[in-house]
């Protein structure tokens, strides 16, 4: 075993304490009493907090009913029976969960038949992009890791389920919607689901987190590896989670809540999680999207202009081309670059044939953005930034903009795939290989 030691926030938490901590926590989801939830969504919500609050609690109950059904191959998988035990206590409360929404909206919204079936499709509508990608990419995992069951894949399927989607997604979000149902003191039965809902969920994340924890002390350089190649491959999708359409920033306003909020306490979630995990700082701050030497109040902001300038989601934002616009894409991708530097002196170009200034990034003492041509780059790759922005969002493929000659790439291509990659591990080094990290995914692996 590793000289490494596990987090001190899991040394004290063992398998059969969360097992028993689920028998103690035991709650009945058909005896929530909607009585007055009815009045009140009725009677004291406006229209506007009607609409965003359905459009919020369809986002946790599509995922409930996601995570329900995604979890039988990690009980398959679980090389301990402590661990295979509450596996399967996990799969009774998301089943729990979907049972709780379900009647929700039923009883109370008046939507579908009163069927988990029917409330899901009435409601598929509100649904994200961000939403969509993120549970596509959990299906894929569990997949995965029903095909092989090695340490890596139980790893990075832990990593998605118990750290991204309910550490990092759900959490935080069911902490904000508390907070406004607390603020108004009305829809007093859902209030009292998702108290238990929380803390279902915060036990399951201590699952996630001590079934890391243990791993990483056994072989942390693998392990940790695993866990920023999960987190790095999702990062767009955590940024678009919850980025409705057509509401942007202001959606969820007429509940209290603000987009830039929620996405900080997000990242302050994540940032806890990896550290409770025992990665070291270097570790974590290679797993993320964004430089974590800001505030998270300030990478909230951050994302929400990426989000609002157009370079991260589904692409059907248009996109910005305003400098202070294209520094912050700028920033983000010296981050990405920060986790694999190259030589002191490399030279990233970015020609971009749709705006005026040329871009690069040179790594000297640290990394460097620039708003101009370099005279003797490492590489560059030319393009327009609609065309890269649409490449790194996997919405067109790379092969048909260079027969169109809408694509170039020159100089040094091991910059940008392989093992000097600048961008990410490469595939063969990489225990997640179905997504390399932005401009890998320029198709040249």
């Amino acid at each position: 075993m590793s000289t490494a030691a596990s987090s001190q926030a899991t040394q004290n938490i063992s398998y059969a304490d969360l097992y028993a901590r689920w028998e103690r926590g035991h709650w009945l989801a058909t005896e929530i009493d909607f009585t007055q939830d009815r009045i009140d969504w009725q009677e004291k919500l406006t229209a506007d907090e009607r609409r965003a609050a359905l459009w919020f609690f369809a986002l946790f109950f599509h995922g409930e009913d996601e995570v329900a059904d995604d979890l039988s191959p990690y009980v398959e998988a679980a090389p301990l029976e402590e661990q295979t035990y509450f596996l399967t206590t996990q799969q009774v409360d998301e089943s729990r969960h979907s049972v709780f929404f379900s009647r929700f909206m039923h009883e109370v919204v008046g939507i579908g038949d009163g069927t988990a079936g029917s409330a899901l499709e009435s409601t598929e509508q509100y649904l994200t992009w961000g939403h969509r990608e993120t549970f596509k990419n959990l299906k894929a995992v569990g997949q995965r890791l029903r095909e092989d069951a090695s340490p890596a894949r139980f790893a990075e399927a832990i990593t998605n389920y118990h750290i991204i989607v309910e550490g990092t997604l759900a959490q935080p979000g069911q902490h904000l919607m508390e907070r406004w149902l607390e603020n108004t003191g009305v829809l007093p039965g859902f209030l009292d689901g998702l108290r238990n809902v929380a803390i279902d969920e915060q036990r399951h994340i201590a699952f996630g987190m001590k079934t890391l924890a243990d791993m990483y002390a056994n072989d942390p350089e693998e392990i940790a590896q695993v866990v920023i190649d999960a987190i790095r491959n999702s990062g767009t999708y955590l940024m678009a989670f919850a980025y409705p359409k057509d509401g942007g920033s202001a959606f969820l306003s007429p509940l209290g809540i603000h987009l830039e909020e929620l996405y900080a306490d997000s990242m302050r979630s994540l940032t806890s999680r990896l550290r409770g995990i025992g990665l070291s700082e270097s570790q974590r701050s290679k797993a993320l999207t964004l430089n974590p030497e800001l505030s998270f109040e300030e990478q909230g902001s951050m994302m929400m202009r990426l989000l609002d300038s157009g370079y991260v989601g589904d692409g059907s934002v248009p996109k910005s081309k305003k400098p202070e616009d294209l520094a912050l894409l700028f920033d983000m991708m010296q981050n990405l670059i920060r986790a694999n530097p190259p030589a002191v002196g490399t030279v990233v170009q970015f020609d971009f044939t749709d705006i005026g200034p040329r871009y690069y990034l040179q790594t000297a003492d640290g990394l460097e953005y620039h708003e101009n041509r370099h005279p003797s780059p490492s590489v560059s790759i030319k393009t327009s930034l609609d065309d890269l922005l649409d490449l790194l969002g996997e919405r067109v493929s790379p092969v048909k903009l260079i027969l169109s000659r809408r694509l170039w790439v020159s100089g040094d291509r091991g910059l940008l795939v392989g093992k000097r990659s600048v961008f990410g591990p490469p595939p063969e080094k990489s225990v997640v290989r179905h997504r390399n990290p932005v401009l890998a995914r320029l198709g040249f692996s």
